[in-house]
């Protein structure tokens, strides 16, 4: 039983999304397929009841997951254990945004530590459309950012996940909240909060023109804990991370829109200047989020 498809069901069982469950871990659907058929075949039970429109865990599958989820956790310490060296030290500093820390560096920071004890780490956090500069400033050495299409060779992108957005209003009423109930919202006219700048204000402008309307800029904003505090105010809407969504404090004060066309999703990982990927305590780095976070198939 091989420690990647064990990661791949407890993925699977927790968006009970195949098509999305596939995307995440940058697998074809039938492949995916396979990976749990095989896993059902070793144990002789099923995992999962499948239809074409429902995927759910059974019985056996609750109880699997509690297995897989210790098994991988100690491969992963041990992987770490054996792959430390004790000559990694020095610092490394790292740049990510607070839900980032929460939903990334959470899981491997105190493995990492008790792996390379040497290497002692700084972590500031703000805005992911500044991880970039940071990185080229060297004022950090790997930060979490987002893909994009204009990303300069000079730096190495380690793919994470992907992070779907989603577009958010607020719950209070405000003078926009009949237009959003109408049949045919009326976008144009309701009020944006628009993200600074980076892959995020490019993202959110690709989706206003794939709904066919230049948004009504009420405030550009840097940070997307910034951005749904404002929707939760009632200043205006605005596409944001379904992660920053569900930890952000004002979360109840917010509801997801249905529009119809869904906004693209980040794509996002760990960057580092190219030219700085040997340099120890960023190998080590690297090595411990891809044992957490990249399956290889």
């Amino acid at each position: 039983m091989m420690i990647r498809d064990l990661k791949a069901f407890l993925v699977l069982a927790e968006q009970l999304n195949f098509s999305a469950t596939a995307d995440a871990l940058h697998l074809s659907p039938s492949t995916l397929s396979r990976v749990i058929q095989r896993l059902e075949e070793n144990l002789g039970c099923p995992l999962f009841v499948r239809d074409n429109r429902n995927v759910a865990l059974t019985d056996s599958g609750q109880l699997f997951v509690n297995y897989a989820q210790e098994a991988v956790a100690r491969w992963e310490a041990l992987r770490l254990q054996l792959g430390q060296h004790n000559s990694v030290s020095g610092q490394l500093s790292i740049y990510c945004t607070l839900t980032a820390a929460h939903l990334f560096l959470n899981p491997i920071i105190e493995k990492f530590r008790r792996a390379y004890p040497k290497v002692a780490l700084h972590l500031e956090t703000g805005d992911v459309a500044l991880a970039l500069n940071k990185i080229a400033q060297r004022e950090s050495d790997v930060a979490f950012a987002v893909h994009s299409e204009q990303m300069s060779n000079k730096f190495q992108f380690h793919a994470v996940g992907k992070i779907p957005l989603a577009v958010i209003a607020p719950r209070i009423h405000c003078p926009f909240s009949e237009r959003l109930q109408q049949s045919t919202i009326p976008w144009r006219t309701i009020p944006f909060i628009m993200p600074e700048s980076g892959p995020a204000k490019r993202l959110t402008q690709k989706w206003c023109q794939s709904m066919g309307f230049s948004p009504n800029v009420y405030a550009t904003v840097a940070g997307h804990e910034a951005i749904v505090s404002m929707v939760a105010l009632g200043c205006g809407i605005a596409l944001a991370p379904i992660p920053v969504i569900e930890h952000s404090p004002v979360a109840e004060k917010i509801t997801v829109l249905d529009t119809g066309i869904t906004p693209p999703a980040f794509n996002l990982g760990v960057v580092h200047l190219r030219q700085r990927v040997d340099e120890p305590p960023i190998a080590a780095f690297l090595k411990a989020i891809a044992a957490s976070f990249s399956p290889r198939y």
